[in-house]
């Protein structure tokens, strides 16, 4: 199983970046990456991809999707079982699309299937 560190994606990220797992248009996992101004310069920006490269395993990188080079970016994820390390309840809920965890813990608020 691929093993991804998503602290370590936000450490390689200046403190004004955030990072969340998504599943982009509710179908492919991808990381979003955003940093508030000013953004990365694109020599910086390419040192950020190839960290991110190094963290998450190249072979497991579909693609990489940016409009903007350094501002905000997408890291397509292959389809492979991954685990997720450091993920906030924000990535949980934002890649699930429903409030799956509250305030660090299983919310018990959810219907039961």
């Amino acid at each position: 199983m691929v093993n991804v560190d998503l602290d370590r994606i936000r450490e390689a990220l200046p403190d004004r970046a955030s990072v969340k797992l998504i599943k982009y248009r509710g179908k492919s996992p991808a990381i979003e990456c955003k940093v508030q101004f000013p953004s990365l310069s694109e020599g910086d920006f390419d040192m950020v991809l190839d960290w991110q490269r190094e963290i998450i395993g190249k072979e497991n990188i579909l693609e990489f999707y940016t409009e903007e080079t350094g501002g905000h970016w997408y890291v397509f994820l292959k389809r492979v079982p991954m685990e997720f390390r450091g993920a906030t309840d924000a990535d949980v809920n934002s890649f699930s699309g429903m409030e799956v965890v509250k305030d660090g813990k299983r919310n018990t608020e959810l219907p039961v299937q």
